[in-house]
């Protein structure tokens, strides 16, 4: 058995950490990598490996929609998503997006590894530290968020606000009005209880969205 991976992560010495321990997995072949959405999806097409390892936030475009893609055209390939975040909105899209696993990034070793294997077998995996916090069970495509849980969309705009950008860099950034831009932050501060931007700002730096 040989299982074929491809890595797309924007961060390089991620990337060269997830390289260089699925090497020593002599039954791991690593059949390419990039840190962007348009390669990416290019070069699963192509390569058509057996498991993709996908972060979440990538150079030109979203993890969560290169995932659905290929989960559209490529019923063989896997996904399994790795991500410093641990939001249950970045988890259930995920999966409804066609993701077959989800791991934080702190992940170890042996669980990238079992992870892997039992993905490729057409199980479905979700890291121990996820599980603790009962994410899993609110992956149902019938269940809306409850009302104080943040959007992809959201937690995209807050990154951006964590990063510095301003309100019209966010909106060219996502191809996005300002306006609405605003009405996302209006409703994230009045979901996370807080008074204004430059606390907001302080939350999403604690939350690691940088």
């Amino acid at each position: 058995m040989n299982i074929t991976i491809y890595i797309v992560e924007d961060h390089q010495l991620v990337s060269d950490a997830w390289m260089s321990l699925l090497k020593q997995i002599k039954d791991f072949t690593i059949v390419g990598r990039t840190d962007n959405a348009e390669d990416a999806l290019r070069d699963i097409i192509e390569l058509v490996p057996d498991i993709v390892l996908m972060d979440i936030n990538i150079v030109g475009g979203s993890g969560i929609e290169v995932t659905s893609k290929i989960s559209e055209l490529l019923l063989r390939t896997r996904v399994i998503g790795l991500s410093i975040h641990d939001d249950i909105a970045f988890v259930k899209y995920f999966f409804l997006n066609g993701a077959s696993g989800y791991l934080s990034k702190n992940t170890s070793k042996k669980e990238l590894e079992l992870a892997i294997r039992e993905v490729y077998r057409g199980e479905t995996f979700v890291s121990k530290d996820i599980k603790d916090k009962q994410f899993f069970n609110t992956i149902d495509s019938d269940t809306e968020l409850p009302q104080k849980e943040l959007t992809i969309k959201e937690i995209e705009i807050i990154k951006l606000i964590a990063q510095g950008f301003k309100y019209q860099e966010i909106a060219d950034k996502l191809s996005i009005s300002k306006r609405t831009v605003d009405a996302h932050r209006s409703n994230i501060l009045k979901k996370l209880n807080v008074p204004n931007a430059a606390q907001l700002s302080t939350y999403a730096k604690n939350k690691g969205y940088t």
